[in-house]
């Protein structure tokens, strides 16, 4: 398929082509500049692979058309002729086939060292003048690593002995980071998947198993830092 096209899309589609379908076309015009270049070379033994450029597409819809499982993208899939010809797949993969795929990604970091560029490319030079800062809770279907939490005994009620040693508090998390540059603070956050616990505005506990995700984002929408660690109780 070839973008940047000057006749109506609709007519080399299959399906009805919708307002979110030309709108990730035209991201996908916007990010495939800037994705590294997909290795041609494939195995002689076993069946073909499935194309390395359709599974980086398929990874850029479950995320834009906000598909939560790989199940319902896979659905998404089979049944809407039109994503599955942006997307590029003749047959759509199996599960296995997205999860092993999308697991390499993260590994390789493929979208960070797309998007890095990317984001370095419109705002190399140019002042932001106002950032919006927040965190989200990402779910993850992993096993939680929470540690307990150390069992500190109390000393004996009462003034301390005189000529006895005063014992010196220890820092809390926050205390110490004022010490800490950020590359310090950020090595000591937790980076594994445990629980997390956040009080909503109407007072209520809102717990969740996974990830914590903090973004810096300018107000054209374009993120300029982000950071991932394991959830913590808030």
């Amino acid at each position: 398929m070839v973008f940047g096209i000057s006749f109506d899309i609709q007519e080399v589609f299959e399906g009805y082509v919708t307002a979110e379908h030309r709108t990730f076309i035209q991201m996908l015009q916007v990010l495939e500049e800037f994705l590294p270049a997909c290795d041609g070379k494939a195995s002689l033994l076993g069946r073909k692979g499935y194309d390395e450029t359709a599974m980086i597409r398929s990874a850029l819809a479950k995320q834009f058309f906000k598909i939560p499982t790989v199940t319902s993208l896979r659905n998404r899939l089979l049944s809407d002729p039109s994503l599955r010809q942006v997307c590029g797949f003749t047959s759509v993969p199996s599960e296995a086939t997205f999860s092993r795929k999308f697991a390499s990604h993260a590994r390789q970091k493929l979208m960070e060292k797309a998007l890095g560029p990317l984001v370095s490319s419109y705002l190399d030079g140019r002042i932001v003048g106002h950032v919006s800062r927040d965190s989200t809770a990402i779910e993850a279907r992993e096993k939680a690593v929470n540690k307990k939490k150390e069992v500190i005994p109390r000393g004996k009620p009462g003034r301390p002995r005189k000529g006895s040693e005063s014992k010196t508090k220890k820092q809390n998390v926050l205390q110490k980071q004022l010490g800490q540059t950020a590359e310090q603070a950020v090595e000591e956050l937790n980076s594994q998947c445990s629980w997390g616990c956040k009080r909503t505005s109407q007072g209520t506990r809102n717990y969740w198993k996974g990830y914590k995700l903090h973004l810096d984002v300018t107000d054209s929408g374009i993120p300029r830092q982000h950071h991932r660690h394991g959830c913590q109780r808030t």
